[in-house]
């Protein structure tokens, strides 16, 4: 895990020289990346690529996902991006892309028909007796047989032709519902503006290495195996800006790499991570399915039709930004995808409690310039967290804590069944319990500091702060998970925590900085 060092006045100078220059020259660039980031991404990662810095610890210390190993960047590292070919010194943001909800409904019944297929497919092959895999192999249709894909085939078996037109019939139905099937894949992207274009075909040898997952890697001249999935790269290495396809982790994961005028544009597709070992004869379907999936892989890379606009600017500083109902649709499509490979999951029997939900997303930014021990927040609220909010008006702030406190209880949850709780982003998770979570929980700490050292909240819901003494928060307040370097950095040194109501009422802005 990357640490911020102490700086020196020199590397203070620095920093604080960047968040000059980006702020000087980096709007534009800035709005050229943000162009492809869409307005619901589940998740945005915002940094700057540069050889001379570090993610500040505290952006370690914020619970929040995570791009892939297989995006090359290393969770965004600036020296690891400077190393990809992003400008220096320049916004680079990646985004974790959601299905929509008519996606996720088209998977769940495609998902249902291509396992109702599979298994006639099974039963109707076996009765064109023991030699169905050389029927098989003569219609390179291996893969779709179970037993077959990996079997060698007998030589007392001929491909008769009759057989191998009646197993071809057999296939159809299977091979025209694997056009239309939607396996739900984790779609992230990362854009930043480049000024050595061309960098990943020279050095993708060196770049590959920080994926442990292994990497095969295509370029606009590489010549390509004859097996299946390869209809998929051809059809990607032919769209324009198209400089390399990396195939990952043995066919489940595919890196896109573009060079789009002067950005630097990946994107990343992957199969989540399912518990336990995959079937083989899974695994060699998904490239059958990949080669029928080209339309909706071109319709992914295109630019979004609605992009994000940042109540936070990406040009300040590192940023995060969580979107709660995209995440939920994040999480929704990881079970799909894992029933696909066979993970059973019920999740209509899972105990799933929290709070009143008052915030619905979350931006955080540790801006340049502050040696890293500043932290910006933005939360939007809900219609019911501007109610919450509005009950507040027209008292002080220590008088309104218990009532904005009403709604508080620690967020339970148990999955249906161990292991597969790992596919999740949301649920279960410090992003769900204690960031969406928090609000309805600030009240009670922030009653506890008052009630331990009197005066130290001041002001009203509309704009108010608070003084954290340095020394260990009350006892009394349970640590949740994922909230433990945030508490512990609160005992080092006092803090000072301000915040508002801005936009009408229907957001609140925070600033979290050491007094």
């Amino acid at each position: 895990m990357l640490r911020l060092r102490a700086p020196s006045p020199a590397r203070s100078a620095l920093l604080l020289g960047l968040g000059l220059l980006v702020a000087a020259t980096g709007c534009r660039s800035s709005k050229a990346v943000e162009k492809w980031i869409p307005e619901d991404a589940a998740v945005v990662r915002c940094t700057v690529a540069g050889p001379n810095f570090q993610l500040p610890a505290l952006v370690d210390e914020l619970p929040t996902p995570t791009p892939p190993t297989g995006m090359l960047a290393l969770n965004m590292d600036p020296i690891a991006l400077d190393e990809l070919g992003y400008e220096r010194d320049r916004p680079v943001c990646a985004s974790l892309m959601a299905p929509s909800a008519q996606e996720i409904q088209r998977a769940r019944e495609t998902l249902d028909n291509l396992e109702d297929l599979r298994r006639d497919v099974a039963v109707e092959s076996r009765k064109l007796g023991p030699c169905r895999c050389t029927y098989a192999e003569a219609m390179d249709a291996a893969g779709l047989i179970p037993g077959c894909y990996d079997r060698p085939t007998s030589e007392r078996c001929a491909a008769e032709a009759d057989k191998v037109a009646a197993l071809d019939e057999i296939l159809d139905p299977l091979r025209a519902e694997l056009e239309r099937a939607l396996i739900p894949r984790t779609h992230w992207r990362m854009v930043g503006r480049s000024d050595r274009l061309g960098r990943f075909e020279v050095r993708h040898a060196e770049l590959i290495a920080r994926h442990p997952g292994g990497s095969e890697v295509y370029l606009q001249k590489t010549p390509l195996p004859p097996r299946h999935g390869m209809r998929l790269v051809s059809l990607l290495l032919s769209l324009d800006d198209v400089v390399a396809v990396v195939s990952q982790d043995s066919g489940r994961a595919l890196l896109v790499v573009r060079e789009v005028g002067d950005l630097l544009v990946l994107d990343h597709f992957g199969y989540p991570k399912w518990s336990g070992r995959v079937d083989p004869q899974l695994q060699i379907l998904l490239s059958y399915l990949d080669d029928t999936q080209t339309a909706s892989y071109r319709e992914a890379l295109a630019a979004p039709a609605l992009i994000r606009s940042h109540p936070l600017e990406p040009s300040d500083g590192y940023l995060i930004e969580l979107d709660r109902d995209a995440l939920e649709r994040a999480d929704q499509a990881a079970l799909i995808s894992a029933q696909f490979s066979g993970v059973g999951y019920d999740d209509t029997h899972e105990h799933r409690q929290n709070p009143p939900l008052l915030v619905d997303r979350i931006s955080l930014q540790v801006p340049f310039g502050t040696e890293g021990k500043r932290l910006r927040a933005y939360l939007r609220l809900t219609e019911q967290g501007r109610q919450w909010a509005s009950a507040a008006a027209d008292t002080s702030l220590v008088e309104a804590l218990s009532t904005l406190g009403l709604g508080e209880f620690v967020p339970e949850y148990e999955p249906t069944r161990k292991g597969v709780e790992a596919l999740f982003l949301l649920r279960g998770t410090p992003v769900e319990q204690l960031l969406f979570a928090g609000p309805t929980a600030l009240p009670k700490v922030l009653a506890a500091v008052e009630a331990a050292n009197p005066g130290s909240v001041e002001g009203s819901i509309e704009s108010w702060e608070v003084e954290f003494p340095v020394g260990a928060l009350p006892s009394q307040l349970e640590t949740r998970a994922g909230a433990e370097g945030l508490r512990e950095r609160l005992a080092m040194e006092p803090h000072e925590l301000r915040g508002e109501l801005v936009d009408e009422g229907r957001a609140i802005r925070l600033a979290l900085e050491p007094r």
